[in-house]
């Protein structure tokens, strides 16, 4: 009996690891930009130039996951005790604070703009996407907008580290105002892993993959560990199952619990969802590793990424502003600086097409030879794609682009040979 008092400080832990990562979070948001042109190099410049910068990022990255399984775990803790029933303040608020928690590490698993990050995002947005009736505006609104962009990006990043944390800091401040109870033994456990999280990151430090730019097909993402359950799940779930199974079930899921106080056989339903839920959790992770483990293909091409990895965390950081790397060009007769800070990702720097993810995008070589396609042409086009009989991805850009500007890259389009 007397350790039992220890197995219930598991609130203690969530809470440090709550203050861990608004710390760290607001430090790396003084670094960070938003932006689908520099989220991949402020993050870079963080990990590599920052003091202690890919530590502090390290504690946040993984401290997400961390939170995840300790902010279930105090749930079962919770269950054990019968809280639902003479404590109800906890037990919502708990439960309220696990699904916060989840789309907290959902919605900043984007922000780096890596290959991971990016795949994540149309992982999303296909979930989004595939449920029924809501599907298309859920999409929409996810991405603000028809296709990925900055716009989604910051839209992500809002919900990260606005919207998510001040719904969390009211839960938690509620919870505290109805039901607080902090003992030494909470200060002591979640202090101590605290010092675990922190050894934890200094011998493994946060991934940061390739670029979207520079990513190729070859390249295997993976989620964060919190998600790889999902991930694996809709291998085997198709299409608008897989958003029923991935958005619409967990939602019900949580919404039974909350209302679990008032519910009859509350012990055998509340047994049934956590017991199975933890179940699902550890059987399609324990899958996703050993599968990807299992085959020789899958293995070696992580073992190659791992290592690509890290050669690219020891190069020195470097990053030439985007105006200075464009007026080099431009005096070499390279492409006007406009091009580059617009067209260069989808169209590459020469006009030799690009690749997003699954996106492949059209070479601009030869683009003249093409009906409607003289200078006039391609400045109507970037004013109104759709009147040229071009759909999303490709956008207006009358909102972006002045009159000379837009003529400027159509002057050096329409020159482009193979």
């Amino acid at each position: 009996m007397t350790r039992t008092p220890w197995l219930q400080t598991t609130g203690g832990i969530v809470a440090i690891l709550l203050l861990t990562q608004v710390c760290t979070g607001v430090l790396l948001a003084f670094y960070y930009v938003p932006s689908v042109d520099h989220a991949y190099t402020t993050v870079s410049y963080i990990e590599k130039v920052v003091s202690s910068g890919s530590w502090l990022r390290s504690v946040h990255h993984y401290g997400s996951q961390w939170l995840a399984v300790f902010s279930f775990l105090h749930l079962v803790q919770l269950f054990a005790t019968r809280a639902y029933e003479s404590h109800r303040v906890k037990w919502i608020a708990s439960i309220v604070l696990l699904g916060l928690i989840m789309a907290a590490g959902g919605t900043g698993y984007s922000l780096p703009w890596d290959a991971r990050a990016f795949f994540s995002t149309r992982v999303a947005e296909g979930l989004l996407g595939g449920l029924p009736l809501a599907g298309r505006m859920a999409r929409l609104w996810l991405l603000a907008g028809g296709e990925i962009s900055t716009l989604t990006l910051s839209r992500f990043f809002a919900l990260h580290v606005l919207v998510v944390p001040a719904l969390i800091i009211a839960v938690v401040v509620w919870r505290m105002y109805r039901a607080s109870v902090f003992t030494y033994r909470h200060g002591i456990t979640g202090g101590l892993v605290f010092v675990a999280l922190a050894v934890w990151c200094l011998k493994y430090p946060a991934p940061l993959g390739p670029s979207v730019a520079t990513m190729t097909e070859k390249y295997l993402p993976r989620p964060g560990a919190q998600f790889l359950w999902l991930y694996e799940s809709l291998k085997y779930l198709p299409g608008g199952l897989g958003s029923i199974a991935g958005v619409v079930l967990p939602g019900i899921v949580l919404l039974v619990l909350i209302f679990l106080p008032w519910l009859r056989n509350q012990r055998v339903i509340g047994a049934a969802i956590l017991g199975t839920g933890a179940a699902l959790v550890l059987v399609m992770t324990t899958v996703s590793y050993v599968g990807d483990h299992r085959n020789p293909q899958t293995a070696k091409q992580f073992a190659l990424q791992a290592a690509q990895e890290e050669t690219a965390r020891r190069e020195p950081f470097k990053a030439t502003p985007l105006e200075v790397m464009t007026a080099l060009q431009a005096a070499e007769g390279g492409a006007p600086v406009m091009y580059m800070k617009f067209c260069v990702n989808c169209h590459g720097p020469h006009g030799e097409g690009a690749r997003q993810g699954t996106l492949n995008f059209p070479p601009l070589l030869d683009v003249a030879a093409k009906p409607r396609r003289s200078v006039d042409d391609i400045v109507g086009l970037l004013k109104d794609p759709p009147a040229y009989g071009l759909q999303p991805p490709m956008r207006s850009f009358s909102d972006k682009l002045t009159e000379p500007q837009m003529r400027e890259i159509a002057e050096w389009i329409v020159k482009l040979k193979k």
